[in-house]
């Protein structure tokens, strides 16, 4: 099975979401900002939704459920990202 070079790009940037997600997790763990919390929460599943995407190809049974799992957390991570803008901290 050859991997295509979108499912490389796909897997690709879910490892630098995956990266994202560490620093952002680290600067949380460092800050305790509500903010940084949410953009934390919102790389990692934006690392699952890429790894989900990139596995849809290894297993193609599972395809279309991936694909509707791929579609909640693309929402879920755009649902994050606003949130983290709109809140507001206490300084």
């Amino acid at each position: 099975m050859e991997m295509e070079i979108d499912n490389v790009i796909v897997l690709i940037s879910s490892v630098l979401a995956f990266v994202l997600f560490t620093i952002s997790l680290a600067s949380y763990l460092r800050e305790r900002r509500r903010k940084l919390l949410l953009v934390t929460a919102a790389f990692f599943a934006y690392f699952l939704m890429g790894f989900l995407d990139s596995t849809e190809s290894f297993f193609p049974s599972i395809g279309d459920s991936l694909e509707v799992w791929g579609s909640i957390l693309n929402f879920v991570v755009l649902l994050l990202f606003f949130f983290a803008m709109m809140t507001k901290e206490k300084v």
